[in-house]
């Protein structure tokens, strides 16, 4: 009879345990990265949020006496970027259009800037070799999206620039 009864339990209650674990699927199918990670660079005023499971890889270099970043974001064990992101100073607007594919060209908006992007080959008889690219102006700097894909995509949608606090504001008694 106590094999009856366990076995019972065991046929009702474990069913309603499962019910009530959560799902490894995110709510709400727009929401395709799952467990966000938030990267915060205040000298170079932006923020972006990627997929945990990707490795971040940031370089900081000068060139020209203007702070440069490179922030490339790849799955591990694999050195191709989903997403590489650079800075340079605005007179390097012209090097960074280069390798643009004549046609491609449209505007859009990064975190309420206008942008212009375009797609970019290395090998133009290689459909595989097309990516894309994200030029927005702001802070006296270009900002350079460079990848392709779902991910790609919902990173740069992801990215907010941070509004500095001007010199002088907040809690300054001399006012």
């Amino acid at each position: 009879m106590n094999f009856r009864r366990a076995l019972y339990f065991l046929v009702t209650l474990v069913p309603l345990f499962f019910l009530g674990c959560e799902t490894l699927e995110p709510k709400d199918p727009r929401a395709s990265i799952p467990g966000l990670e938030q990267y915060y660079n205040e000298a170079l005023l932006f923020t972006l949020r990627y997929p945990r499971v990707l490795n971040l890889k940031v370089e900081d270099r000068a060139v020209a006496g203007e702070p440069d970043i490179v922030l490339r974001l790849d799955y591990p064990g694999n050195d191709f970027p989903i997403l590489e992101l650079a800075t340079y100073a605005p007179s390097w607007i012209e090097e960074v259009r280069k390798p643009l594919v004549h046609g491609t060209e449209r505007t859009l908006s990064i975190d309420n800037e206008r942008a212009i992007t375009f797609e970019i080959t290395s090998d133009p008889d290689n459909e595989e070799s097309t990516m894309r690219r994200i030029i927005v102006r702001n802070f006296g700097r270009i900002y350079v999206f460079t990848g392709k894909g779902k991910t790609f995509d919902e990173v740069v949608n992801s990215f907010d620039f941070i509004n500095p606090v001007p010199e002088g504001s907040g809690n300054d008694a001399s006012n």
